[in-house]
């Protein structure tokens, strides 16, 4: 019998890319002997010979439709499903419960194959391969204008990797997109590429990041395909079941802690790199056409489905797997006995609510400590020199003749041992943007040497425009840097602390995007590496501005270029107990609050220095009190119930 599919069924409430493997498998479907259709809103009908109905990401689609569950385990009975998930995920489960009902499985990966094989379903693989409507480069030797680009959900595994990887990335013309899981990918984000757009951007990048959500080195197929498909070079973490794809000749394979390396060298030889997109294209091309791999999966999957075994040689020479229901079944049985013999965790739980009440109490007595000392401070400089917050300012020669589209504020409060680093990194930044800029830094009543180390800093520098502001009382961070921004000449603002650093091109690169950007973008932000003493240790602000996400946590750093006349309309950083620590997160809930947003550059614009006795690890004690501060700040906001 020929192989028959009429009907590709993906969910139109899931991610976008499940659908694209199915319009993908559609059009190779209408290239064998007749056409196929992208169905959505229906069921596989009672009575339809399975193998007319193929169903892409099946825990998606039965799982979302909107039926009865009767009706809906009905007809998976009257489908294939094509399994997307891997193994180990709760996807993976739920894909198994409705794919399991059809006459066979069909699997992306060979490594998940084993895994449905194991649970005794008769599976075939069915490998993804190439389409034409996904080439859009068509060998054509054209300039490329990105080096290096990541396109991938947010892991900490992944996002250890890009930290470390930030020191040999920051150079490069980079596109680093990191998307959130918190609700389904359904296109349109800035953060997540699809269709036409994805493959215009893989047609333009020259080498694409690939690496794994975990340990498991399963080789992410739809990724590598779509890459190669555009001449864009595969650098990929070590991977099981990459054939027919031979590492070193279609794709370059390395341990993770190398990756980068061999990227960055990668980059420097385009010679190499165009000889292994073009080697790699000619595979995809013939090898992996879509529709062979299709028409070929199909004859097996009849087979398997006949013979009603669970043993399949897949003819790609994949291996031999034999599935055994019953170890399948001891395992069930062996986890429920785990579940069972776990302790129980009620004493556990209060003895951790009677903590977090303590530190509740003590955070908010070091507060209102700080707020009566800060008091204190006031009516001293009140009975000294009239007004209770007086500021003294000394600038470098250079400072008044000068006329800057850039100002750069660091608050400085006890932190004088960074600072010259701090300072170094924006001379290097500001000789790499065109954009004129200027220094200030806010000496926020230091009680050690850092004033003192600040004004050095001025009579070592004096070609370049500084300018340091003494205050006399203690205001805080937020004080500290409204008495910056306040003084900033220009119309862009920076906002830098006295630990952090920033990249030699990220005041060019911020400028640059902001300058483009739409009236209601009030600022731009970049990707920063997180360190501490140890070296790197992840990344933060490396997620697009998502109103829906940024009601969940605080996800983006002060460390951002504003236009500084919206920063004076939100009206600065917050001076409240309230928003003690989560400032700068208060300033972007204000933001989405009035319509406006921020934007995201996917590249690394700097580092983030983190600390065990900073003012943020104190903010962060008694979250949800600070979450129910926030939301009465600011109720028009979308937050989860």
């Amino acid at each position: 019998m020929r192989p028959v599919v009429s009907r590709v069924f993906v969910s139109a409430h899931g991610n976008v890319f499940m659908r694209e493997i199915a319009e993908h498998l559609a059009e190779a479907r209408s290239g064998i002997d007749g056409e196929a259709s992208v169905v959505t809103d229906e069921l596989p009908r009672a009575g339809d010979d399975p193998f007319d109905n193929l169903v892409v990401a099946p825990h998606e689609f039965f799982g979302l439709f909107p039926a009865a569950t009767a009706d809906v385990e009905a007809a998976a009975a009257h489908a294939v499903g094509v399994n997307t998930e891997q193994s180990g995920t709760p996807f993976f489960e739920r894909a198994m419960h409705f794919a399991r009902r059809g006459p066979v499985v069909f699997d992306i990966n060979p490594s998940s194959l084993a895994s449905v094989r194991r649970l005794g379903l008769a599976a075939v693989h069915l490998p993804l391969g190439y389409v034409p409507s996904m080439d859009h480069w068509r060998g054509r030797a054209e300039p490329r204008g990105v080096d290096l680009a990541m396109l991938a959900g947010r892991t900490p595994r992944r996002e250890r990797f890009l930290g470390g990887a930030a020191s040999q990335l920051w150079e490069w013309r980079t596109d680093l997109r990191i998307f959130s899981w918190h609700r389904p990918i359904l296109g349109g984000a800035t953060s997540f590429l699809a269709g036409d757009e994805k493959y215009d951007a893989l047609a333009d990048t020259r080498i694409l990041l690939n690496v794994h959500r975990s340990e498991d080195p399963y080789f992410e197929w739809a990724r590598v395909i779509e890459a190669a498909a555009n001449g864009c070079v595969v650098v990929s973490e070590t991977s099981s079941g990459i054939a027919p794809f031979v590492a070193g000749e279609h794709f370059v394979e390395a341990p993770l802690e190398y990756l980068a390396e061999q990227a960055v060298a990668l980059a420097f030889d385009e010679r190499r790199r165009a000889r292994i997109a073009a080697a790699a294209h000619e595979v995809l091309t013939g090898t992996l056409d879509q529709r062979l791999l299709l028409e070929r999966a199909l004859r097996d999957a009849r087979t398997t489905a006949s013979a009603g075994s669970t043993t399949v040689t897949h003819s790609s020479s994949r291996g031999t797997v034999v599935a055994s229901s019953a170890t399948a079944a001891a395992t069930r049985i062996l986890s429920a006995a785990k579940r069972a013999l776990l302790p129980s965790t009620a004493a556990h739980d209060a003895e951790t609510e009677a903590l977090q009440a303590t530190a509740s109490r003590l955070k908010q007595t070091y507060l209102a400590q700080l707020a009566h000392t800060r008091s204190i401070e006031r009516t001293l400089m009140i009975a000294r020199h009239g007004v209770p917050d007086p500021v003294s300012t000394t600038t470098t020669s250079a400072w008044d003749a000068f006329a800057p589209t850039v100002s750069v504020v660091v608050p400085l409060f006890d932190q004088g041992r960074y600072l010259r680093d701090a300072v170094a990194s924006v001379i290097a930044a500001a000789s790499g943007a065109a954009a004129q800029t200027e220094l200030i830094i806010v000496d926020d009543h230091s009680a050690d040497d850092s004033a003192a180390v600040a004004q050095a800093v001025l009579d070592e520098h004096p070609w370049f425009p500084i300018a340091l502001l003494r205050r006399a009382a203690n205001g805080g961070l937020p004080v500290a840097r409204n008495t910056g921004f306040t003084a900033a000449r220009a119309p862009y603002v920076f906002a830098l602390d006295a630990d952090n650093l920033l990249a030699p091109s990220g005041l060019r690169t911020l400028v640059d995007r902001l300058a483009d950007a739409a009236p209601e973008v009030v600022a731009v932000y970049g990707i920063l590496e997180r360190f501490d003493e140890r070296g790197a240790v992840g990344v933060t602000s490396h997620l697009a501005w998502d109103v829906d996400l940024l009601v969940q946590g605080a996800y983006i750093d002060a460390m951002a270029l504003f236009r500084r006349d919206r920063w004076l309309e939100l009206g600065g950083y917050a001076d409240s107990t309230a928003a003690y620590g989560w400032e700068d997160y208060d300033l972007w809930l204000r933001a989405a609050e009035r319509g406006w947003r921020a934007e995201l550059v996917s590249q690394f614009v700097g580092r983030y220095r983190e600390q065990s006795g900073s003012m943020r690890k104190i903010s962060d004690i008694d979250m949800a009190t600070n979450f129910v501060a926030l939301r009465e700040r600011h109720p028009r906001l979308p937050w989860p119930s």
